[in-house]
């Protein structure tokens, strides 16, 4: 502990009266250097011994001081000669002795925090324990008043900290008595505000004149309800001093005397304007999604809608209920139900593009479909392509897996997606290759073809939403970067995964979805 000026005035004042009450013939108090093992002596007594007293030290010189460090506590020995050892020179020590009749030598510790912070050591003609204690009262007296002093020093300290904080912060406190009179305004005010503190204070500055005028009412019934002695918090609009206008946040919480008496309000004031801009725009963008929900919404309903009696018609004529049909009439009624179909998948996959480009998961309705059923309308639907392009299309599905839980549809789209990008990339008289398989407790199915190929580096982002490979022969396929991102939200909101494979450019692909076997 660091004693100033005042505190060793206090501490020779309680010596000098200790020597006095016990009426010991030597007396000595001696406290800790800071940041040392050393003990420096503040009072001797007779004052004469001041001159040839020396600094203490612990270390084993002074075995009877050494003692009562370790333990902490008083000690009284009869080996006066032991205990005055390293504080006088030899004759010094013989002299006191015979001087003052000394029989016993006490030496009492003040211990501040566990730390003996010093000592008080005194001769006595007397080998009773009686100014052991006296002396002992006196140390107590001492450390109580050491501990006041630090206890108001760390006060102060954490005063002239929270001042500190208080003037450097961004944020404005103040405190307001019970009329509603600003007694304290922090400088962060003026940073906020604009008006200085003085202003407050004076009574200057008006809630009419910073709070814009839609707030107004509000502000005034959290002001109300403050002074009424309820917390509480509120966000306006303060209008600054330089006209610009700015959100800020207010909490407040009332103030109590010792007695419980309610005698004003302490409030903090800070800028959210950020926050509030934030808060506008996602709002903004919430209402712009509900207009695209609803928009998409409507313009699948309207396409639905003439698709719908386009379909029962084709239906009506290919059971030849209106009519006999010849065979090639009855082909192009099947193509007709086949693209119908095909338009409708086409509007599913405008709006799972719609949800996927903003954050939102694709809906899936799971029910009992067979597998090879939908695999085998794909092939029905994609053959003339094929063979068009002379691209040898092969099967190997297992017979363990027929019907699975899944959405026919969307899993439907799945499988013409990458039946179609397999054609798209393989040249004319390549190989496309699809098999299943049963993984575990998964549906495997694999597409393998001999075309292009994808290079490692893409193998993990052809993914991505509008990712496309830059390559003369992707920009000739066109598309524009969603087929695979689609493909990717079906498979996972079915419980699945889905990844490709390449050896590289020139070596083909093969890519790999699994499905949960419900």
């Amino acid at each position: 502990m660091k004693l100033e000026a005042k505190d060793l005035e206090k501490i020779k004042e309680i010596a000098v009266e200790c020597q006095a009450a016990a009426e010991v013939p030597f007396f000595l108090f001696a406290f800790k250097k800071e940041d040392t093992p050393q003990f420096e002596i503040k009072f001797v007594h007779p004052a004469h011994y001041d001159k040839i007293c020396k600094d203490l030290f612990l270390f084993s010189v002074n075995p009877l001081m050494e003692k009562v460090y370790q333990t902490q506590k008083p000690e009284q020995s009869t080996n006066v000669l032991q205990g005055l050892k390293n504080l006088m020179d030899r004759m010094d020590i013989e002299g006191a002795v015979k001087e003052f009749a000394a029989k016993t030598i006490g030496v009492i510790p003040l211990v501040l925090e566990q730390d003996v912070a010093g000592f008080a050591l005194f001769l006595s003609a007397q080998t009773s324990d009686r100014h052991l204690r006296l002396v002992n009262a006196f140390i107590a007296q001492m450390k109580f008043y050491l501990m006041s002093r630090a206890g108001q020093r760390q006060a102060r300290d954490a005063n002239s900290r929270a001042r500190m904080f208080l003037e450097a912060s961004p944020f404005a406190f103040f405190t307001i008595d019970t009329q509603g009179n600003h007694v304290y305004v922090s400088p962060g005010i003026e940073q906020l505000s604009g008006y200085s503190a003085d202003e407050f204070l004076r009574g200057l500055v008006k809630p009419e004149k910073y709070i814009h005028e839609e707030d107004l009412q509000k502000f005034m019934k959290f002001y109300s309800e403050a002074l009424s002695g309820q917390k509480g918090e509120v966000d306006f609009r303060l209008i600054r001093k330089d006209g610009n206008i700015i959100w800020v946040a207010l909490y407040s919480k009332p103030l109590y005397d010792v007695e419980g008496k309610l005698v004003g309000v302490q409030a903090i004031e800070r800028d959210i304007t950020e926050r509030k801009k934030a808060e506008m725009e996602l709002e903004t963008n919430i209402e712009k999604d509900q207009l695209r929900t609803e928009f998409m919404s409507l313009i699948s309903h309207e396409l639905r809608t003439p698709v719908t009696p386009i379909q029962g018609y084709t239906d009506m004529l290919v059971s030849e209920k209106v009519g006999p049909l010849n065979a090639q009439q009855k082909d192009c009624l099947h193509v007709i139900k086949s693209n119908s179909k095909r338009l409708l998948d086409l509007i599913d996959s405008v709006l799972d593009i719609s949800r996927v480009e903003y954050g939102k998961p694709i809906e899936v309705k799971k029910e009992p479909v067979s597998l090879n059923g939908i695999i085998s309308e794909v092939i029905d639907s994609v053959k003339f392509m094929y063979d068009q392009k002379q691209v040898k299309l092969e099967l190997d599905l297992s017979p363990e897996i027929e019907t699975i839980m899944a959405d026919e549809a969307k899993l439907s789209r799945v499988i013409v997606n990458l039946a179609g990008n397999a054609l798209k990339f393989t040249p004319k008289k390549g190989k496309v290759f699809i098999r299943t398989s049963k993984i575990g407790d998964d549906l495997q199915f694999e597409i393998e073809d001999s075309g292009i190929g994808i290079d490692k580096e893409n193998l993990s982002k052809i993914f991505e939403k509008f990712y496309q490979v830059d390559s003369s022969y992707t920009r000739e396929a066109g598309g524009i970067g969603m087929g695979l991102t689609i493909i990717k939200e079906i498979i996972e909101a079915h419980g699945g995964k889905v990844w490709a494979e390449s050896e590289g450019l020139g070596k083909g692909s093969r890519f790999i979805f699994t499905i949960p076997l419900e």
